[in-house]
């Protein structure tokens, strides 16, 4: 495994700086919680466009759909140097053109394909993930959302919960349990949903720091879904899910905010320490933030690796899960130093006394949230366990 850049790698990192220089505007930058409101929404679907069509946003899909035949490492440094930049999620961790519109590559049918991909591919059509379920979490083997086949149909009943996007969304890919003989990861299938569809409601959750427009949850009532919406073969659901999951585990996002607001934080010590209101030393700071400095760069090359496992054909499962384990333990430590050394000020979430315009301090309340995503800190530790040195539960 070569630890270098290649020069086209570092080429396609200045493009996509230079896109975001030029093309996002300022106001939507470290404001995740608000990209989703009414004034912020049009601004993130003509980014989304222009990154499209700009030949950056599915570098990585097969030239045969639009893309480039890119590796995953070439979408990697895109989420990377975006997510630096404070770039929301629903253009950075877009999941369309980095989760499932290649799942629809690898295990659509030609109708999937041809109806979903031109879509996706120019950024106008937003898709949401349903995997989570009350009572579940996690833990998607327990996923009690129910299809049952009618005619040509199946009629979904179910809910899933801490959405995000799913307001937004125009549609939604989900686990729903077609064959109730089975339980856990068998028995599961895969489905992509048009969000407009009758049987579908939403409420929107209430989150830590105030109500958002981010995350939701989604109740199916008796929502009829056509057969040829299932993405790959009845029962494949798991397989389908755990290969999307891979996608989105490395934590590369997690490492780019942490990377960003670690400079801005260096910066802004630099300029005066005796403004602090902290109780902890010069010396301590430094060889904190120097241990934090070496916990970030273990981090990013971590998640360069599943990159690199992926563009080389190997099974990344628990690397990915290792390397988001990693990740959010990393942005957790990392946040809850920096309030520590800016002091009281550091709480603030805005206004002119606020370090850094309040983002450490909303980052610390996300870093709550981020141990949640995509699998719990347990549900990682226990696929480790399990796929990487071989434990299991007897």
């Amino acid at each position: 495994m070569d630890f270098q850049f290649s020069q086209e790698e570092n080429d396609f990192r200045k493009l996509v700086i230079d896109f975001i220089d030029n093309n996002i505007p300022k106001d939507l930058l470290w404001k995740e919680s608000d990209s989703m409101s009414d004034a912020n929404w049009p601004k993130v679907i003509e980014v989304r466009q222009k990154l499209a069509k700009a030949g950056l946003a599915i570098i990585h899909w097969p030239s045969k759909y639009g893309g480039q035949d890119g590796t995953q490492t070439f979408q990697l440094i895109l989420r990377e140097e975006m997510s630096q930049r404070g770039v929301p999620d629903s253009i950075s961790f877009d999941d369309g053109f980095n989760f499932i519109g290649p799942s629809i590559i690898d295990y659509g049918s030609d109708y999937l394909k041809e109806t979903h991909l031109p879509g996706v591919s120019n950024g106008n059509v937003f898709w949401c993930q349903g995997y989570t379920e009350p009572g579940g979490g996690s833990d998607l083997g327990s996923s009690r959302t129910t299809a049952v086949l009618q005619g040509d149909e199946y009629i979904i009943n179910g809910q899933k919960d801490y959405i995000f996007g799913a307001a937004r969304a125009d549609w939604i890919h989900i686990l729903a349990r077609t064959n109730r003989e089975e339980s856990g990861h068998r028995g599961l299938s895969y489905f992509l949903v048009d969000m407009k569809s009758p049987g579908i409601t939403l409420r929107a959750l209430d989150e830590i720091h105030g109500r958002s427009s981010v995350l939701n949850e989604v109740f199916f009532d008796d929502l009829r879904v056509p057969v040829r919406n299932m993405l790959g073969s009845p029962e494949q659901g798991w397989q389908i899910a755990m290969d999307t999951l891979n996608r989105e585990r490395s934590g590369i996002e997690v490492v780019g905010k942490t990377r960003g607001l670690f400079v801005e934080l260096v910066d802004y010590i630099r300029v005066d320490y005796s403004n602090l209101s902290t109780d902890m030393d010069i010396g301590e700071v430094k060889l904190k933030l120097g241990e934090m400095s070496a916990e970030i760069e273990a981090c990013r090359i971590m998640a360069y690796r599943v990159a690199w496992l992926q563009d080389h054909g190997f099974d990344s499962g628990y690397q990915a899960s290792m390397s988001r384990l990693l990740a959010i333990e990393m942005w957790r430590n990392f946040t809850y130093l920096a309030l520590r050394i800016l002091g009281h000020y550091g709480n603030l979430s805005g206004g002119i006394e606020s370090p850094l315009e309040g983002k450490l301090s909303r980052g610390y309340i996300e870093s709550i949230a981020e141990s949640i995503y995509l699998g719990t800190p347990e549900i990682h530790r226990n696929i480790i366990a399990k796929r990487g040195i071989g434990l299991s539960d007897e």
